[in-house]
């Protein structure tokens, strides 16, 4: 879309979403440093995103407009790890639930509409691993950072030249890229636009509060384009990440990629630590919460379960050991009875011989029982 040429040619665009037309609706980091391996840059069909929580993936409304609306998403939409290049052979995350505000209006550039919470939470059904921590900046530290000159990153998926716009609609096969640059306080944001007046048009509207952040050519030759939609803008301190807001609240001057020309006015992007991110968020980390409660308890009656059945099975292998040793002992009381009564019975029936004597006389007498004769006594 282009303004006069009173308006000194400048090309607006919004720095998100997908290009649907001639159109561009997101914005891609041109000529940046690959950011391959990156822990929270994650693909989102074919824009990008970024991985807050285990579970938790932020990008931008228009993203999932883009790429077949909530009520695919819901069904089929699958997020990978981050920082990767190809998606063949990656593992996939299955979206639970894609929240969205409720005052959510896509951007319509031909008539100029402009975005309004152009904002999406991505609720995952399990885990990502998670090796960089992400927080969603104060107002103080964002204060801070402006005062610091803190350096600004984000990490998209956008297109990084002309002939790869012919794939946007196609398999996402891009390697992340960083951009850098630095934060400005809402003062400095109204500064610019008197400073700039015809960069953006005045059916848009800055929204008091919002912070900035510009990308001048000299900053690395960093641009956002197509594609980089759904990336965060934040500032890492101490291995955390910093979460200013998302690529997409705000306007931007350049055409990627790569501009013909460079515009007086470098290209700005909003970012309003007041916008509905942060109540997005909560509603996403209580769902997570709850879901997380659910599976322990399931995890827990299947693990009391298996506890069970174990206990169960070894008392009924010691009932089984008890029977088979009661019932050793029963016949080993048993043999010996009979053994006993054998040699009750063998003793009883086993002969002997006793002598029998009368005066001189003397006479042997063999028998079970033997017993002298009349008129003999037993020789002792």
């Amino acid at each position: 879309m282009r303004i006069s040429r009173n308006n000194l040619f400048i090309s607006i665009t919004l720095a998100i979403g997908l290009i649907t037309s001639n159109i561009s609706l997101a914005q891609s980091v041109e000529f940046g440093v690959d950011a391959t391996g990156d822990p929270n840059a994650v693909k989102v069909g074919g824009g990008s995103g970024f991985l807050y929580s285990e579970r938790i993936v932020l990008t931008v409304g228009h993203v999932i407009d883009g790429t077949g609306g909530v009520a695919f998403w819901e069904r089929n939409g699958v997020i990978y790890s981050p920082g990767i290049v190809t998606v063949d052979g990656q593992k996939t995350y299955k979206v639970k639930k894609v929240i969205m505000s409720e005052n959510y209006l896509a951007p319509d550039y031909a008539k100029p509409i402009q975005a309004v919470d152009d904002l999406a939470v991505l609720v995952l059904s399990e885990d990502i691993p998670l090796t960089k921590k992400a927080v969603m900046a104060t107002e103080e530290q964002m204060r801070r950072f402006v005062k610091e000159k803190s350096v600004v990153e984000l990490v998209g998926y956008g297109i990084r030249t002309s002939s790869e716009r012919q794939f946007l609609g196609q398999k996402n096969n891009r390697p992340p890229n960083k951009l850098t640059s630095t934060l400005i306080s809402p003062e400095e944001v109204t500064q610019f636009y008197k400073q700039y007046p015809n960069a953006i048009p005045s059916a848009y509207k800055v929204q008091e509060g919002n912070y900035g952040i510009v990308q001048h050519r000299e900053l690395g030759k960093s641009q956002l384009c197509d594609g980089d939609s759904g990336s965060a803008f934040f500032v890492e301190e101490n291995n955390v990440r910093y979460v200013l807001g998302m690529t997409g609240q705000g306007l931007i001057n350049n055409v990627c990629p790569p501009p013909a020309t460079w515009f007086p006015a470098p290209s700005m992007s909003w970012v309003n630590p007041a916008f509905k991110l942060k109540d997005l968020i909560k509603t996403a980390e209580k769902m997570v919460e709850e879901d997380k409660k659910r599976e322990f308890a399931a995890a827990e009656a299947v693990r009391l379960a298996a506890e069970l059945k174990v206990k169960q099975e070894a008392e009924a292998r010691a009932a089984a050991e008890l029977k088979v040793k009661l019932e050793a002992e029963a016949m080993a009381a048993a043999e010996l009875k009979a053994k006993q009564e054998a040699e009750a019975k063998a003793a009883a029936l086993k002969k002997t011989t006793i002598t029998c004597v009368k005066g001189k006389l003397t006479k042997k007498v063999t028998a079970v029982k033997p017993k002298c004769p009349s008129g003999y006594k037993l020789k002792k």
